[in-house]
């Protein structure tokens, strides 16, 4: 009886930190896509070609962050 109650105690923890990870990845990519829009906001001001490039890979970071913890939110 010990040893189930032991077992769903590790569980519990995995669960827990599975939640925790995923929960900080979906921050980060949120961030990353603000970050990425402002990004792309400013060098199409200044006509920065290169700056866009980079900002639109920001932004599709951020979303493939994003997507990949609601995946595996939705797998798990």
């Amino acid at each position: 009886m010990t040893g189930i109650l032991l077992a769903s105690g590790y569980m519990t923890a995995i669960t827990n930190l599975k939640g925790i990870l995923l929960t900080i990845g979906a921050a980060i990519g949120a961030v990353m896509l603000v970050y990425g829009g402002i990004k792309f906001a400013i060098a199409f001001k200044q006509m920065d070609q290169q700056g866009e490039h980079q900002a639109v890979y920001a932004i599709v970071a951020g979303g493939v962050l994003i997507g990949l913890s609601a995946l595996v939110a939705a797998l798990t």
